[in-house]
């Protein structure tokens, strides 16, 4: 499929360079055509020899001169129909968004004018960074696409955002890029709710659930790749969604509801992801409690967002139901009760569904139609959920 595209894979001087071997072999097997140039420092970590073996060509150093070519970089540019750097440090960042061209891979860069992808990998203190952020930001508004990075343990061992994507997963950003025409929700605009919410029993203490985020903000990431416009209203989670999509960070219910009502206009879907507090405390304190003394919580109903916005707002609802029994009887209660187009049930217990990497999702929809998505990593299983939703929605 891939057999007539050309990329020019760039490698910088980071830690994250031993995957870069990984990155180029799943480019070969996926029918790219790829060459690599390395910089300098990026040789201090892995051999040029390494990615002749995988690709079967030769790799451009630094400094590489090729007497039949004495424009190598003019020439490169011309061959490649997309520059893939990964990683991507965070002096490449500020190099490349000033126009230095000192080397190989950034007088390439500087002669190229099609599309260019930048997986970046740094210690989250330097992705956090105001200087590396005002680069990012500035270089996305020239065109250039970023591939991460992800939240994760870092080669220092500190953890937070700077981690390199996957390789896997830059592939797949790849290939999207690439599929342009076969997004199934393009142009769509599609409000998500992911993650838990809190609500106060005092100025410390408040009730929530388990719930990790996990599968809203990968539901959202799928939507997104598909084409679409995405708004995701999310609650305190650490699981973070690509940094592409706009999010919305809330804290409790009524604060999700504000937001997805500021952002449901033209909205085409709502899919309600999220694991709402169910409760709400009657008699919010002001101070603190004294845990000297006994503690009685009097609970109220909270607010129903996924029945708000059906009721309020004509569009495609898709509803989420976390059942612990009868989650067939139970999820086809709620379909009807709250009039939403289709609802998604999963089984839940201390050991599965919720907080957890993997899950299993039932479709309901219609006059007694159902669909089973089989036990999966919640990323497979986004990606699955946004196939089938693509089906019913039609």
């Amino acid at each position: 499929m891939n057999k007539n595209i050309n990329i020019l894979l760039g490698i910088t001087g980071g830690i994250a360079a031993y995957k870069s071997a990984e990155i180029a072999r799943l480019l070969v097997k996926s029918n790219f055509h790829v060459k690599v140039v390395m910089t300098k420092t990026a040789e201090e970590f892995i051999t040029p020899l390494t990615f002749e073996a995988l690709t079967g060509e030769k790799v451009y150093r630094y400094n590489s001169i090729d007497k039949d070519h004495p424009m190598l970089h003019i020439d490169l540019a011309k061959w490649a129909d997309i520059i893939l750097v990964a990683p991507a440090t965070a002096e490449f960042l500020s190099k490349i968004l000033h126009g230095r061209a000192d080397d190989m891979l950034s007088t390439s860069l500087l002669a190229f004018s099609k599309k260019v992808v930048i997986a970046p990998s740094m210690n989250k203190n330097m992705w956090g960074n105001k200087a590396t952020q005002e680069n990012v930001s500035k270089l996305k508004e020239r065109g250039i696409i970023f591939s991460g990075p992800e939240y994760g343990s870092q080669a220092c061992g500190d953890i937070g955002s700077g981690r390199m994507k996957e390789p896997t997963d830059i592939i797949e950003d790849i290939n999207l890029i690439f599929n342009e025409e076969k997004k199934l929700f393009k142009n769509k605009k599609i409000v998500i709710t992911a993650g838990p919410t809190i609500e106060y029993i005092d100025p410390i203490r408040y009730i929530s659930n388990r719930s990790s985020g996990m599968m809203g903000c990968e539901i959202a990431n799928a939507f997104y790749d598909s084409g679409a416009r995405v708004t995701l209203v999310k609650g305190p989670c650490k699981y973070l969604q690509k940094e592409e999509i706009q999010t919305i960070e809330v804290k409790t219910a009524k604060e999700m509801l504000s937001e997805v009502e500021k952002n449901i206009k033209n909205c085409d879907i709502f899919v309600s992801v999220a694991a709402v507090s169910d409760f709400v405390i009657k008699d919010q304190k002001n101070k603190k409690i004294k845990s000297d003394k006994g503690l009685t919580l009097e609970l109220a109903k909270n607010i129903d967002i996924l029945r708000l916005i059906s009721e309020n707002y004509d569009l495609f609802t898709i509803g989420f139901a976390a059942e612990t029994n009868d989650l067939k009887e139970n999820a086809i209660k709620k379909l009807k009760e709250k009039k939403i187009s289709v609802i998604a049930a999963n089984k839940v217990s201390y050991e599965e569904g919720i907080d957890n990497t993997k899950n299993s999702i039932t479709l309901y929809w219609g006059n007694g139609l159902e669909k089973t998505l089989s036990l999966k990593n919640k990323k497979e299983l986004a990606v699955e959920f946004v196939e089938e939703i693509s089906n019913i929605y039609k």
